[in-house]
């Protein structure tokens, strides 16, 4: 994948974020340009400390409205893309009104926008103060010759979770936009779903984004890997 497709296909996931109104913010840094304290932490297996480290250093490429992050990376040939979800409960402003107004109170504030009613730094304190979400979601994607080995370490694999043994591998290379479709259908799968009822060519994109992702050259996926469980 040269540069030029790497970056068309991390614009094509911003829109797609928007599509399903997820994308809060970009990040400043890009392409893995992240802090030393990030790169140090990440190597871990704490995903909260992992995460606050980076939202604390701004190490992300998108930033979600629900405090989740997606990174991408690419040095020469080796691709690296993370998903952190937000490992607290989260709970969105429109909820928090909720339960910081009674009903009498938010229909005499019903001429206020949902931001005139909150207090921003009281809001992100009540946020800070949340427990841990146990099934909050954390997918990796590498692709890489280092410890190629057929059957042993693929080239281009996934791992769920933060134990570095799981490797669920690929016979393809896998895009910016594919890796992010697949976060948006595992993580808001309400929304991917309505998404369908709402789109009716919808389905059509879904099979463009696979497509885009070409298949591993010969001296990157043994064909003796076909006998085992991959994704293709």
């Amino acid at each position: 994948m040269n540069q030029g497709k790497f970056i068309s296909s991390i614009n094509e996931s911003a829109t797609l974020l928007k599509k399903f109104k997820l994308l809060k913010r970009k990040g400043e840094k890009g392409n893995g340009n992240y802090s030393d304290e990030f790169l140090k932490v990440s190597k871990g297996n704490n995903i909260v400390e992992t995460y606050k480290c980076a939202i604390k250093n701004g190490d992300y490429d998108f930033l979600l409205n629900d405090e989740s992050i997606l990174q991408f990376q690419k040095n020469s040939d080796d691709l690296r893309y993370a998903f952190i979800q937000n490992p607290y409960n989260f709970i969105s402003k429109d909820e928090y009104v909720t339960l910081i107004y009674t009903a009498e109170d938010l229909e005499e504030l019903s001429e206020f926008s949902i931001e005139e009613m909150v207090d921003e730094n009281e809001y992100e304190q009540f946020l800070n103060e949340q427990s841990l979400n146990s099934v909050s979601n954390y997918f990796r994607y590498d692709c890489s010759p280092a410890g190629y080995r057929p059957l042993v370490h693929s080239h281009s694999h996934f791992h769920i979770g933060m134990n570095e043994n799981v490797r669920i591998a690929s016979s393809k290379m896998i895009t910016p936009l594919k890796f992010t479709k697949f976060c948006i259908k595992n993580t808001y799968y309400e929304n991917w779903k309505s998404q369908f009822e709402l789109d009716p060519n919808f389905a059509v994109e879904v099979i463009k984004m696979k497509n885009d992702c070409l298949p591993l050259s010969a001296d990157k996926w043994d064909p003796a890997e076909n006998n085992d469980l991959h994704l293709t």
